[in-house]
């Protein structure tokens, strides 16, 4: 009987990921929860560098500072324990897979935020990007990441949580006994919750989904260069935002990225309203979403709204342009270049393609047919099965 929850982090654990991984309700059925933080060894720049913008002070997230203090407290651990691993199956994060394979405890693996793949053997710009910053090191990782994983010794994942039919597709260490528990990305609880408050739409406000593009620390985390710099990236949104304001008449309102932190900047957005904390109230009530391609236009196909995609020249010669493009064909739409801004059919950029919609759902956050429940009461009502 599985008593106990851990998730293993790689990235600083704040407020927000309190919520969206469910601790309150895990608790609520009984388990005791949780949250070991191995950024300082596995991410030490991401550790030293990014300061996240909701700390959290809870007693049960603990920060390992070496590997040797966090493989000796995996090592003890009972089969009444559960892992749900966060980390990436990579090679600097292989002790810890190893470890896990070397005793009796279950651990799933997360694959359920899908986003579309780009399809590297036909993207000519992607393979120049990759070429451009490929180091010995890197070349040995992706050696590394094409070795089978029963080929060294690690032990698959008992469960994969799974979102849409397209969110298994990421590289780690499952087989074909592992089991795929069908749930949904954690946007759809947020999406469930608000759906059950009234709707308040005003038709004159788009929503601008900012990816914090120049500063993300993600870059920091995943070693890519960020898409553009600010001098070349916030003039240009600013020139199309103007745009769009006087051939629709609606406003722009500006559903700040998570880990923004815009009051340490120049007001890049020409005065526009940020709003911080409600992307998802904010698409509810929205008239159209502006957008690169966030994680958060799932809110957008749930709740049936417009989506503008917006790229540049800039992105267009690095990874980020073949990306947008991607996204924006799944939902039958093709991005405006706010580098060359032509005359733009509105009624069309403002339509939605029902079918588009649909199966975007069913491929990247909800397999058609999944419980109607919260991800993480699914989770917990599974492995209370577990003996």
């Amino acid at each position: 009987m599985i008593k106990r929850v851990i998730f293993l982090f790689e990235y600083p654990f704040g407020q927000r990921d309190y919520d969206r991984f469910g601790i309150d309700t895990l608790q609520e059925n009984g388990f005791e929860v949780e949250v070991w933080d191995f950024t300082p060894f596995l991410q030490p720049q991401v550790y030293k560098k990014v300061k996240i913008p909701d700390p959290i002070n809870w007693e049960k997230c603990h920060s390992f500072l070496t590997w040797k203090e966090a493989l000796s407290d995996i090592s003890k651990l009972t089969p009444s324990t559960f892992i749900v691993c966060m980390i990436g199956y990579q090679f600097r994060s292989f002790a810890v897979y190893k470890a896990l394979s070397k005793i009796k405890v279950p651990y799933c693996v997360l694959m359920a935020n899908a986003l579309p793949m780009i399809n590297i053997k036909k993207d000519p710009v992607y393979y120049l990007d990759k070429l451009k910053r490929a180091t010995l090191s890197k070349i040995f990782y992706a050696i590394f990441n094409r070795i089978p994983h029963n080929c060294i010794g690690i032990r698959p994942a008992c469960i994969v949580l799974a979102g849409g039919t397209k969110s298994t597709n990421y590289k780690y260490p499952i087989s074909d006994k592992t089991e795929i528990l069908w749930l949904h990305t954690l946007d759809y609880d947020i999406y469930l919750n608000e759906c059950n408050k009234p709707a308040q739409n005003d038709m004159n406000q788009g929503i601008f989904l900012d990816q914090y593009l120049p500063f993300h620390p993600d870059y920091i985390h995943s070693g890519l260069s960020p898409p553009s710099t600010p001098e070349e990236y916030y003039p240009k949104i600013r020139k199309f935002f103007d745009l769009i304001e006087r051939e629709t008449g609606a406003s722009i309102i500006i559903a700040a990225h998570p880990r923004s932190d815009y009051e340490i900047h120049p007001d890049y957005f020409g005065g526009r309203i940020i709003i911080k904390g409600k992307t998802v109230e904010l698409i509810k009530n929205s008239r159209f979403i502006i957008c690169h391609s966030s994680t958060a236009i799932n809110y957008a196909v749930l709740f049936h709204k417009p989506i503008i995609f917006i790229t540049s020249n800039i992105f267009q010669q690095n990874w980020f342009g073949p990306t947008i493009e991607l996204m924006a064909s799944q939902l039958g739409k093709k991005p405006i270049n706010i580098d060359n801004l032509i005359e733009s059919n509105w009624d069309r950029e403002l339509s939605i393609d029902e079918e588009a919609y649909m199966k975007y759902k069913h491929s990247y956050i909800k397999k058609t047919g999944s419980e109607e429940l919260p991800f993480w009461q699914i989770f917990a009502n599974r492995i209370k099965k577990i003996d």
